[in-house]
């Protein structure tokens, strides 16, 4: 090989291996650009629920954001798991109603939104419980939980699962990490959380407006929610609009969701709150 030929040869395959690399990179940001063409409407909830439509039938996909060695802001338009879509959804409508509607905007805002205080500090501080994922949120003024007032009880559960579940989550093996996790159990276990037995959704479901987000809580021990999604109505009832493992994609249930919930024994009953 000619050394003109090999540094012709070079050239051309480090082009192809960063023009690679960025269109990987950019994968999402494309994703993105094309989701900010979604019309706004006049207030988040609504346009949350314009773009988590906008997912329908894209894939489910579990674990999304383990995918780093060490913990980094992961951001994945293309797949979901159900807390994902959630979060995407609102993130991407957020990033709508903002005076700077671009890309590094809604990273900022997926990251307010998935770790405690805003801030990428290990593992152990992204947020693993959805009732803190809620509280969070809450206190900065995106939603309101507004279960209680619609005719909730109180949710007399402790929250241990994954202290308890050590050998479940791989990085846990960290002593750090673990206590970390422990404290952030102990602390959320400090707050008063109301919950909608299934048995009693249907009597409720006319307080449920569209674009509310549902978290279905658990009856496995120690675990506050099974799954989330969005309201939305179909022929008069609350439906799920949801990234389902058992369809293997995002979804409308074909059940209410009083009639979803019911079918599921180890779903206990929803958490229902407001977007602002």
């Amino acid at each position: 090989m000619s050394k003109k030929f090999f540094i012709l040869y070079f050239s051309l395959s480090s082009f192809a291996f960063f023009a690679l690399k960025t269109f990987a990179q950019s994968a999402d940001e494309v994703v993105f650009i094309q989701k900010m063409k979604q019309p706004i409407a006049d207030s988040k909830s609504k346009t949350t629920l314009i773009f988590a439509k906008s997912f329908l039938d894209k894939p489910y996909k579990a674990g999304t954001l383990e995918v780093n060695q060490s913990e980094q802001l992961v951001c994945n338009l293309r797949d979901f798991d159900c807390w994902t879509f959630v979060e995407s959804s609102l993130a991407l409508a957020l990033t709508k109603h903002s005076s700077n509607p671009d890309y590094a905007s809604y990273n900022q805002n997926l990251l307010k939104l998935r770790y405690r205080n805003g801030e990428v500090n290990g593992y152990g501080s992204r947020l693993h419980y959805f009732v803190e994922w809620l509280l969070q949120a809450e206190n900065n003024g995106l939603i309101k939980d507004i279960t209680k007032e619609i005719g909730g009880e109180p949710l007399d559960k402790e929250i241990n699962y994954m202290y308890n579940h050590r050998t479940a989550y791989p990085k846990l093996v960290d002593n750090k990490v673990y206590a970390e996790i422990g404290r952030a159990e102990s602390k959320l276990n400090k707050h008063r959380f109301s919950y909608i037995q299934k048995a009693n959704i249907a009597k409720v479901e006319s307080k449920i407006k569209e674009g509310d987000i549902i978290a279905i809580t658990s009856n496995v021990s120690g675990l506050d929610c099974n799954h989330e999604g969005f309201a939305v109505k179909k022929n008069g009832r609350i439906h799920l609009l949801h990234a389902s493992l058992e369809q293997k994609k995002v979804v409308i249930s074909d059940e209410p969701l009083a009639e979803y919930l019911n079918r599921i024994k180890k779903h206990s009953g929803i958490i229902v709150a407001r977007i602002l």
